[in-house]
């Protein structure tokens, strides 16, 4: 179930990691219908909504697999040189808060990417646009 849950992309395992870090717009919440924008009563309200409003999303949280080397958590992503994300959370399944733009996620997504002394591959599932 949990092996299925993070290829999916979605995180339920130590989430604590994320609390009062990022936005719910960030994980995710938007495409699993978390969050409801004609309502409204969302924590982090105003700048979700400005995110949303102004099509600024520049960074979610998806699943990595590990290639070879350790990872923990706070490890930086690199791709190119350039860094594209860092490890939110390490065990037990991987996941990173990463870049989707600039450069954009279609051109390093499935590749394999420096992870300090380690390697890994970010994984986009089809469901995320």
């Amino acid at each position: 179930y949990y092996n299925f849950s993070h290829r999916l992309g979605i995180s339920q395992i130590d989430n604590f990691n994320l609390q009062n870090k990022i936005f719910g717009i960030e994980c995710n919440f938007e495409e699993l219908n978390g969050i409801d924008f004609k309502k409204g009563c969302y924590v982090g309200q105003e700048n979700t909504s400005r995110i949303k409003l102004r099509n600024k999303l520049r960074r979610r949280i998806l699943p990595i697999i590990k290639i070879s080397g350790n990872v923990c958590e706070n490890d930086i992503i690199k791709y190119k040189g350039i860094e594209v994300g860092k490890i939110i959370i390490d065990t037990p399944y991987l996941f990173g808060l990463i870049k989707v733009v600039e450069p954009d996620l279609i051109e390093f997504a499935n590749n394999e990417l420096v992870c300090g002394n380690s390697k890994v591959k970010i994984l986009k599932p089809e469901w995320i646009t």
